[in-house]
């Protein structure tokens, strides 16, 4: 049979925009190392923000087991904990996931923080204790040290019910500074008020030996390992219960605290004793709190909305994602720390601007159990940007070397920051700092 040439360019017409999308199909690979490599690269870098985006724009490019594996981090890290623990469910009861063992070590790491955070101890320690069984041969002598330590501290918890806050209608409490600068509130516990000191970056609430006795916590069985981020000195603590405890009139029932070392807690430069800290996840359990540069804390009865996404968490640190220039720097968020000081990432990065501005000064980073004097090169003046608003900062270290192994971040960000507004709203929620 024979075709005339409008029929032929008819059939073309028609066949090679279907062989040019076939071929398209063909070159999405999934699983590509093109798409998986920077998606890996984003989770190293603990920039949970651009790991999001990608995921959501190379979804359809995953195969079901890695498209739950990145979904599941993400929901950990912006507190949507009952996602996370469902999708690495998920790829759990997979036949064949596809996924090394050491990925499935990471993937149940954040299911045992999920649970953590929402209280579920006993969860938390069947996953460690799966960890340590099967597990074992894909994780380093360090991860391992790491997950004994969690179980330790999961079986000491395991039979107490979860944190509970009662908001009621909210409340407004006030806030100064105590004798070295650092955030105080007033808490009651019983007949008993005392202030507290209010530390975003404590992973759990602290208190001092003599302190846990003062106020009739009740202190568990347990001792394991902690160590403090900012000085890498590690340490021996245990843990109490607080029944309850009042913020005003909100209530927060079977609060935990680190019971430690009346020494640890002790600065001995300037002979000040910290005694009590409140910090994660009392403060997220809040879900929100306003600072007032007026000396006002208030925890709305209701958290609400806001347009920026800049709060993310990796484990139980809060992470912070501010402008500076042309850079996105992500922080440690540290309502603990006076000053905000930037990492040995951040100089390898900037080095020549750093060299030329910087002036090279020995600087001392406290923290639990001592301080630590290291190399720095001092910026005058730090720009960073809080949405629409910049605040430039006086005196901004830059570290020349890594305080800890993983270290990833840009810097942590201290009060000299936070101080700069009229209010600074913290919301666990929604997963923002807005600043007015």
């Amino acid at each position: 049979m024979k075709y005339t040439s409008q029929q032929i360019f008819a059939v073309a017409a028609v066949l090679v925009p279907l062989l040019f999308l076939a071929g398209c199909a063909a070159e999405r690979q999934v699983d590509a190392p093109a798409v998986i490599r920077p998606m890996d690269s984003l989770l190293d870098q603990k920039d949970y923000f651009r790991l999001e985006r990608q995921l959501a724009v190379h979804s359809a490019e995953l195969s079901e087991s890695r498209r739950l594996y990145f979904a599941a981090i993400v929901d950990n890290a912006f507190n949507r904990n009952r996602a996370c623990m469902s999708r690495v469910d998920s790829v759990i009861r997979m036949t064949s996931p596809g996924l090394s063992d050491s990925l499935v070590v990471n993937l149940l790491r954040y299911q045992d923080e999920s649970y953590f955070r929402t209280g579920q101890y006993a969860a938390a320690a069947r996953v460690d204790s799966l960890l340590l069984g099967r597990y074992k041969k894909a994780m380093d002598s360090g991860t391992r040290a790491d997950i004994r330590n969690d179980l330790l501290i999961r079986n000491a918890l395991r039979d107490l019910p979860p944190q509970e806050v009662t908001p009621g209608a909210g409340t407004e409490v006030p806030w100064n500074h105590d004798g070295i600068g650092l955030i105080e509130f007033p808490i009651r516990l019983g007949n008993q008020t005392v202030n507290a000191i209010f530390d975003t970056r404590a992973n759990i609430s602290s208190v001092t030996r003599t302190y846990a006795e003062k106020l009739h916590l009740r202190v568990l069985d347990v001792s394991y390992d902690e160590s403090s981020g900012m000085t890498g000195i590690h340490f021996k603590v245990g843990l109490g219960v607080a029944d309850s405890l009042w913020v005003g009139s909100v209530v927060v029932r079977h609060a935990i605290f680190q019971v430690m070392p009346d020494s640890i807690l002790y600065i001995a430069p300037i002979r000040f004793q910290l005694n009590l800290i409140v910090g994660y996840p009392v403060i997220a359990g809040l879900q929100e709190v306003r600072l007032t540069a007026n000396g006002k804390l208030a925890i709305p009865s209701e958290p609400v909305p806001a347009d920026l996404h800049n709060l993310a968490l990796d484990r139980l640190d809060p992470v912070i994602r501010l402008a500076s220039g042309r850079d996105t720097l992500l922080f440690d968020f540290d309502s603990g720390a006076d000053n905000t000081v930037l990492y040995s990432g951040y100089f390898q990065r900037h080095r020549a601007a750093v060299l030329r501005s910087g002036i090279e000064k020995k600087t001392s980073l406290g923290g639990a159990g001592g301080v630590k004097t290291n190399k720095t090169y001092v910026l005058p003046v730090f720009s960073l940007s809080l949405g629409k608003q910049t605040v430039a900062i006086d005196s901004v270290a830059v570290l020349t070397e890594k305080i800890f192994p993983g270290e990833r971040l840009s810097g942590n960000l201290g009060r000299d920051f936070m101080s700069r507004f009229s209010r600074l709203v913290i919301d666990f929620k929604y997963m923002y700092v807005q600043g007015q």
